[in-house]
């Protein structure tokens, strides 16, 4: 009889061990400093993903460790990292397509889009867009080894000063530093001067009239010092947002099992959502801090916001021409018109929404579940 039950707790031992060496131990490398606000969600993504899948699967972060945003596409592509955050502006050649959509996030900037939370509905727009409707995106990102997994947005860009700038005049040679093709457009297009300039760098260039003024997002105020500069900020140009996409290595991805991969997409419509709320929650923070060090926190004049949403009007015709042009992509003006209809969408669907929670949510609702686990990043 003892013999009997030895072998019964052997053989379940031995089962418990097996079952444990099915569970599959990933690394998410993530760009951001450890202790900021977007580590702490990364973290608590991290939670999510052993959460949902019940222990099957497990994620360990990396903040600034692993992987560099500027070193992310080929870590994760070659599988030095399973997963991150793939800034793909950092890698014009490699994804034309995802580029391009980002581009069009100037629309939020235009009078029916506008307001503090445009940033949740342009990344459900161009998440829905990407994982269900653009065959062009798979492929550009499967070309590089991996899968589309959503995307987070930024808060929009607003100029953050060391100078006033009260009318459109004013911005005539001001050196503005831009963070990417659309803010060098602008500010050339206004009659400013473009100045390429790494966020790191920025604090330094302020403090030292290297430039002006930057075109910043409201979180980066205060993540990255500009707090302590500058003297005025004005929203409503040259806004824009920078788009967080989350991509995962394609082996990865495809060996998880499609009860997990169902799991890790409910994991990533909230690493989604709590991206793009903390950069909310960080410019807020922003907002409220200013006025007690003596910074002008206002809304740009009339004629500068009107100047800025005109410029829009004709520069995202110009962005489908732009990539045409450089990339051979005969889908712009397409892209753009799925994007202003998303937009409508997902403008009604968050108007009002209050936390990450509650954005979530709709994020799962409305894209994550209705991908076909089955099929995806195949």
């Amino acid at each position: 009889m003892k013999t009997a039950i030895k072998g019964i707790l052997t053989s379940a031992s031995m089962l418990a061990m097996a079952g444990a060496s099915y569970a599959q131990d990933l690394t998410f490398a993530g760009g951001w400093p450890p202790n900021s606000a977007p580590t702490k969600m990364l973290e608590e993504y991290a939670k999510a993903v052993e959460e949902y899948t019940n222990g099957d699967v497990t994620m360990r972060v990396f903040p600034l460790s692993l992987l560099s945003f500027a070193e992310v596409n080929a870590g994760v592509r070659d599988g030095i990292a399973d997963a991150a955050a793939n800034l793909t502006a950092y890698f014009p050649a490699e994804y034309p397509n995802l580029n391009m959509l980002s581009e069009f996030s100037e629309l939020v900037e235009l009078e029916e889009f506008a307001g503090e939370l445009s940033s949740t509905a342009f990344a459900g727009a161009i998440t829905e867009y990407v994982m269900l409707n653009c065959e062009d995106c798979q492929t550009e990102v499967a070309a590089q080894n991996q899968v589309y997994l959503g995307a987070g947005s930024t808060t929009s860009y607003v100029l953050q000063c060391v100078v006033p700038l009260t009318s459109v005049a004013d911005l005539q040679g001001k050196r503005i530093r831009a963070a990417g093709a659309y803010w060098a457009r602008w500010a050339e297009t206004v009659g400013a001067v473009p100045v390429s300039m790494s966020v790191n760098e920025t604090l330094e260039g302020l403090n030292q009239g290297v430039v002006d003024c930057t075109a910043s997002n409201t979180a980066d105020f205060v993540n990255f010092g500009f707090i302590d500069v500058v003297k005025y900020l004005y929203v409503g140009l040259p806004g824009a947002q920078f788009n967080v996409p989350f991509t995962m290595n394609m082996e990865t991805w495809n060996s998880l099992s499609d009860e997990s991969k169902g799991q890790v997409l409910r994991a990533n419509a909230k690493l989604m959502a709590d991206i793009t709320w903390v950069y909310i929650e960080e410019g807020r923070a922003g907002k409220e801090r200013a006025p007690d060090m003596g910074i002008e926190y206002t809304d740009a004049a009339a004629d500068m916001v009107q100047m800025n949403r005109e410029f829009i009007s004709k520069d995202k015709d110009a962005i489908a021409s732009i990539y045409k042009e450089r990339f051979g992509l005969e889908t712009g003006a397409e892209a753009a018109d799925a994007l202003n209809t998303l937009l409508v969408k997902w403008s009604d669907l968050t108007k009002g929404v209050e936390g990450g929670e509650a954005l979530t949510k709709l994020y799962y609702d409305e894209i994550f579940s209705k991908v076909d686990v089955a099929s995806y990043g195949k």
